[in-house]
């Protein structure tokens, strides 16, 4: 019931332009044109050529990198 939900919302959530999503990222736009050619951040394309960011999409990629990553451990030998 829960995917049927997020994808209700989905269909009707604003979608962010390039610059509008540089704005909330606080990031150049050059930035995000460089993450959509790599494909490292979420983004929908509308008719083909318009990118746009839907904010659950960003709001999850933002909370995935902000994970700690795991401490690197330092074998000691002897």
């Amino acid at each position: 019931m829960a995917l049927r939900t997020r994808k209700k919302e989905q269909k009707h959530e604003k979608l962010y332009t390039l610059d509008e999503m540089a704005a909330l990222l606080q990031v150049d736009r050059r930035k995000i044109v460089e993450w959509v050619q790599y494909r490292r951040i979420p983004y929908v394309l509308l008719n083909g050529e318009k990118i746009r960011f839907r904010m659950t999409d960003i709001a999850e990629w933002v909370e995935n990198r902000a994970q700690p990553k795991p401490a690197f451990k330092i074998r000691q030998t002897l």
